[in-house]
């Protein structure tokens, strides 16, 4: 039982690295469309005729969305601390079923564990910093 937790627990972690570097070259591959499709415009007259056009006032929206509220990449941020957080308490669990790789997965555990507070706390801080901006926003 105690190896197959061991296996299993290797192949959700390779699992979810392999999502993030596939995430990372999503996210370079937009970044690199954007930027390819920014430099098509010879003059800002090109660009302010786009922009104004309904492609355009999408395209734009989706830079407005993602600076102006700032609640789903927190959202992110707490979904992958949680993960993470359940991933470094899973090796705790590991190590006490498996006595021969204790050190390992005490050290493991630790580190992901705490990895994965780290993402939590900083969604909270996040989360704290945009209330007080909005609110001084508004007032």
């Amino acid at each position: 039982m105690g190896d197959a937790i061991v296996v299993f627990l290797f192949a959700s972690f390779a699992a979810f690295i392999l999502y993030m570097i596939f995430a990372i070259i999503r996210r370079r591959q937009q970044n690199a469309m954007q930027k390819h499709l920014l430099d098509k415009f010879s003059s800002a007259q090109d660009f302010s005729e786009f922009v104004q056009s309904p492609a355009g006032q999408r395209y734009v929206s989706g830079f407005a969305t993602s600076v102006a509220d700032p609640v789903g990449s927190i959202l992110v941020s707490l979904r992958i601390g949680i993960v993470v957080v359940f991933l470094g308490l899973a090796f705790f669990l590991v190590r006490t079923l498996n006595q021969d790789a204790y050190y390992f997965f005490r050290g493991l555990g630790t580190v992901v564990a705490m990895l994965g507070v780290g993402f939590v706390v900083s969604s909270i801080v996040s989360y704290q910093i945009a209330k007080k901006v909005r609110s001084e926003r508004a007032s």
